[in-house]
């Protein structure tokens, strides 16, 4: 029996050895969080409350210490995660989950390469949904897009409230049409209110749960679809997922790479190289993190929005995104451009 009980230890000493060597790394460190947006944004909101609980569930307790790198729109946070940053676990970051992705849309790498980055997961995917004013446009489905026009609001023709209109418009043939020129998101709202548009073609569901409750509760807007590479729990089952919208695979395949960035979300990565049993130690707290009953507190009073996606599942995302074939990008590329 004894010798059976050492024959189960040194099977078991590899992993131990590496837990407590991973513990032994963090114990007294500070873990530097990059985020690239300046202070007061939604993304740096989302870091900071994570930054509140994610040391307590790193081995060895790590100080978890934000720290705003907002040059370049992200580019700066990505930049430094890829090149910069100790390859060692002892630094993260976060940025839009746009940037991950427009390397397949600009053909430019700008220095980093999403595929080589090590993705820990984040606290909440990216819900967004078309809506009509019941107001203005008899619209009032996803099919009602085929035959009547819907006039929407937007910052600039490169904005995803733009871009993500010319891309049903060219797809599936949705009949949009954007006025471009608003300043925020507010201003956009704002226009749809007083009658200037009809409709958004992407909001934020969580931006309306939480700001615009009475949209929904006094019957003001209807839910045409809903993006993104899965349903969200919250959205009601008869709004489809614009995926269930395409009639053909290379249609569907456009539309995942468009919207993978939702699933994406709020995700954190560690430089390229670092440890895999860091990674993992590092995955494990992101996912422990996020559904603390002390984070799930602070995010309910904060207005954050959980819906945690897992590392693994996030590098999946990125790497089939890559993996699209050359004709569904060059066609994704062309239906985002403004209508000619």
């Amino acid at each position: 029996m004894r010798w059976l009980w050492l024959g189960v230890i040194a099977l078991a000493w590899p992993g131990l050895a590496r837990a407590d060597a991973v513990e032994d790394f963090y114990r007294g460190r500070t873990l530097n969080l990059m985020i690239g947006s300046g202070a007061g944004g939604g993304v740096d909101q989302v870091s900071r409350a994570v930054a509140r609980h994610l040391g307590k569930h790193v081995p060895g307790n790590p100080t978890v210490v934000p720290r705003n790198m907002g040059g370049a729109g992200g580019l700066q946070v990505l930049n430094h995660i890829q090149s910069v940053a100790p390859k060692d676990g002892s630094t993260i970051g976060i940025v839009l989950p746009s940037l991950v992705f427009d390397p397949l849309f600009t053909g430019k790498s700008e220095g980093y390469d999403p595929l080589r980055l090590k993705w820990l997961g984040g606290p909440a995917r990216y819900a967004s949904v078309a809506i009509a004013w019941n107001a203005a446009t008899p619209v009032r489905r996803a099919q009602d897009l085929l035959t009547q026009e819907l006039v929407v609001g937007a910052a600039s023709v490169a904005s995803n409230s733009a871009s993500d209109a010319y891309v049903m418009r060219h797809i599936l043939g949705f009949k949009y049409r954007v006025i471009t020129g608003y300043q925020s998101g507010a201003d956009i709202d704002l226009a749809m209110q007083r009658g200037e548009t009809q409709g958004r073609a992407n909001i934020a569901w969580y931006g309306i749960k939480t700001r615009n409750a009475e949209w929904l509760r006094d019957g003001k807007i209807s839910l045409l679809y809903q993006m993104g590479l899965k349903r969200h729990p919250d959205i009601p089952a008869d709004v489809p997922l614009s995926l269930d919208l395409t009639r053909t695979p290379v249609e569907r395949q456009m539309l995942e790479l468009k919207f993978s960035a939702n699933d994406v979300g709020y995700a954190f990565m560690a430089p390229p190289e670092t440890p895999a049993e860091r990674v993992a130690a590092l995955r494990a707290a992101m996912t422990a993190a996020v559904n603390d009953p002390a984070f799930r507190a602070d995010a309910l009073r904060e207005k954050i929005e959980v819906d945690p996606v897992a590392g693994a599942e996030v590098e999946a995302i990125i790497r089939n995104a890559y993996a699209a074939p050359p004709e569904v990008l060059t066609r994704l590329n062309d239906a985002i451009k403004p209508p000619r």
